[in-house]
């Protein structure tokens, strides 16, 4: 074990398979853009849901919030790559799976989603009742007013925690190797296999993951300190 310190200073092995890890990396983000792209969409109909002046549509709207937040990452991300799959091959009467990578990206899409209900609500209910009221008595249709003046001044209030949930949805992409998804961590559990020396290996993922959601985490809050500073959340 005492011979794997050089390597873990010298990175000589993490670099020796820098290509497999940089496309296992990709697949990382890959995952990370498609479920954000889901979780936002969700959470947005989630939050329109919840805003409801229908009692029904508020209660299915804050299940789904609370669901998708209440669930752990990891049981989520079990549960929809074997559990719907099994479901539909009952009721089909064939067999049906789910690759990897579309369950990932569901699961992480799903679990993010509430999140991001809860950001879009507050943003929303933050606007003055009189702006609305407002754009209503010069003849806006409730679509109008939500577009033009809801909207614009929601995602500037709304903003700096929606980048924060975008990094801890980042962060998530570090299980999907549980399910076989050929992400950083997959592809270094393959390599350690080959090679036997672990340290080095999971050692510069673990730094590799931490240079790059703290380069990520300090642009966001640069970025939101100076967009307040410039008086625009």
């Amino acid at each position: 074990m005492a011979g794997d310190w050089p390597q873990v200073v010298t990175g000589s092995l993490f670099w020796e398979y820098r290509r497999i890890l940089l496309s296992g990396l990709f697949v990382n983000f890959y995952v990370f853009f498609l479920a954000a792209l889901l979780a936002v969409t969700m959470g947005l109909l989630a939050c329109l849901a919840r805003l409801s002046p229908w009692r029904t549509t508020r209660w299915c709207g804050t299940f789904y919030a609370e669901l998708c937040r209440n669930t752990p990452e990891y049981v989520l991300l079990i549960w929809v790559h074997f559990v719907p799959p099994l479901v539909l091959s009952l009721l089909l009467k064939t067999k049906v799976t789910f690759s990897p990578l579309v369950s990932a990206v569901v699961a992480l899409g799903l679990a993010s989603s509430g999140y991001f209900t809860e950001t879009f609500r507050a943003g929303i209910q933050s606007i003055p009742r009189g702006h609305v009221e407002a754009a209503h008595s010069t003849g806006m249709s409730g679509y109008l007013t939500f577009r033009y003046v809801v909207m614009p001044q929601a995602v500037r209030k709304m903003l700096p925690e929606s980048l924060n949930q975008f990094i801890s949805l980042l962060k998530s992409t570090t299980l999907i190797s549980l399910i076989a998804v050929p992400d950083l961590m997959y592809q270094v559990s393959m390599i350690t296999q080959e090679q036997m020396r672990p340290m080095p290996l999971y050692s510069g993922a673990a730094i590799a993951y931490f240079v790059i959601i703290l380069s990520l985490a300090a642009l966001v809050r640069r970025f939101s300190e100076s967009w307040r500073a410039v008086g625009r959340a």
